[in-house]
């Protein structure tokens, strides 16, 4: 696999000259992660960034009972991990491939000194931060106010935005998700989200083809009046 173009698909980097890019492939490893392998975690943390090339990494806590929460679900073009300088996780999160994926690995002292000498990288990082705070305290309102299947269409939806395609009010969500992952990320059960799943596709807000589907329209107006 190409590194150097897989690079060019990072969303942190799309904006980067080739001579830019080719200073970060000197300076991160791309490694194959294999499906369900833990990339970091708090028994094992890595003070690195990582830039996700292919396949779809699943970020989550645990609280003491051994119950997981995912936070977010990531694709191709993302960027995850800690450094002392910026954080887009924590110490409490983590990382685990849901598919056969590939990442790049940028140690501490290499990001900070590409960031030293390209500040608008850090700007970029500014917005990737923002944008996900606003996401994450925009899905903790709907989970603690809001029925299972508010929150399911709202968590589709927005799942949607973030990296599907839109085709007339049909738009896709091109993620590989099974109901326990869904049910994670509302606070749920597998039982009722499997439940409520079948009870959206009978109503009309979802379907099933190469990927799931959601009529973006009917849901935000449903949304929007409940």
């Amino acid at each position: 696999m190409d590194k150097l173009s897989l690079l060019s698909q990072i969303s942190l980097f799309e904006e980067l000259s080739k001579d830019e890019l080719m200073s970060i492939d000197k300076m991160s490893e791309m490694s194959p992660v294999k499906k369900g392998t833990l990339i970091v975690s708090p028994d094992h943390p890595m003070d690195a960034l990582f830039l996700l090339k292919k396949g779809q990494v699943r970020l989550y806590r645990m609280n003491e009972e051994g119950k997981q929460f995912t936070l977010d679900i990531l694709v191709d073009g993302n960027i995850f991990g800690e450094t002392s300088t910026i954080s887009l996780t924590d110490d409490q999160t983590y990382a685990e491939a849901m598919t056969d994926t590939y990442v790049c690995t940028m140690s501490r002292n290499d990001y900070e000194q590409f960031i030293q000498q390209n500040p608008h990288v850090a700007l970029k990082l500014i917005d990737i931060l923002s944008s996900r705070l606003k996401d994450l305290y925009s899905m903790s309102e709907k989970i603690a106010l809001s029925s299972v299947k508010h929150k399911l269409l709202y968590l589709l939806l927005m799942l949607s935005q973030k990296n599907g395609r839109r085709k007339k009010n049909w738009q896709t969500i091109e993620m590989k998700l099974t109901h326990q992952d869904l049910a994670n990320m509302i606070g749920s059960t597998r039982e009722t989200t499997s439940a409520i799943m079948s009870q959206l596709k009978k109503e009309g807000y979802i379907k099933k083809g190469l990927y799931l589907a959601i009529d973006a329209d009917k849901t935000q107006e449903f949304l929007r009046l409940s």
